[in-house]
């Protein structure tokens, strides 16, 4: 590790709403990185007070930067861990080990909390979930006399649609239909189940059409 890269990733993971492609040791070799800084402090105090303060700010700046970092990175795996626990697809691919491990703890935590305090909204979700994924294989070709069933079963799709606007910049985050990148001011329409957790956590506000 180096100054340098560790700017580097500070940059980049500051700039986008996924996760920024970093080695599986990053963490490991930040800590190293600050180890020897605080050890090439203790050996220049006696020689140059010049060159020992430099080593301070950049120690200074390099704990800022990684603390920044890893708060940035722990934003975004919560977010999927949370949008997972609904059942939605999670993009790890760039996540470390650590980042991996915490990501199951979370989605652990946000399934158990959610069948604590609303058990049977999660099950609905579910269901409903489930439904509109099997609806779209249900497409046989049918008699006129039965025209009046497609439309039927129209109606309960369009009420998982819901109009929101984004309060803040979101994390990259996959749908069950597509990924998604969202941010501020974006009015979008999205399945009720994401909708929902990003409304429960004041992400967004819905906007309601009149009729």
């Amino acid at each position: 590790m180096t100054y340098e890269e560790l700017m580097s990733v500070h940059r980049q993971e500051s700039k986008q709403t996924s996760l920024v492609k970093v080695s599986s040791d990053f963490y490991k070799r930040t800590a190293s990185y600050l180890d020897a800084l605080n050890q090439r402090i203790s050996e220049k105090r006696s020689d140059s007070m010049d060159i020992s303060g430099m080593l301070h700010n950049q120690l200074k700046t390099a704990k800022e930067k990684s603390t920044e970092i890893y708060e940035s990175r722990m934003r975004k795996i919560a977010l999927m861990a949370m949008t997972a626990a609904f059942g939605s697809e999670a993009r790890l691919d760039n996540a470390t080990p650590e980042e991996n491990e915490a990501f199951v703890t979370l989605k652990t935590f946000f399934i158990e909390h959610c069948r604590k305090t609303m058990s049977a909204e999660c099950e609905a979700g579910n269901a409903e979930k489930e439904t509109v994924i099997a609806e779209p294989k249900k497409v046989p070709a049918t008699p006129a006399t039965e025209t009046p069933a497609p439309s039927a079963e129209k109606e309960p799709e369009k009420s998982e649609i819901i109009i929101v606007r984004i309060l803040e910049d979101l994390p990259a985050f996959a749908g069950t239909d597509k990924n998604y990148h969202l941010a501020k001011e974006d009015i979008i329409s999205l399945p009720r189940n994401i909708a929902d957790i990003l409304l429960k956590h004041n992400k967004a506000v819905e906007i309601r059409q009149s009729t």
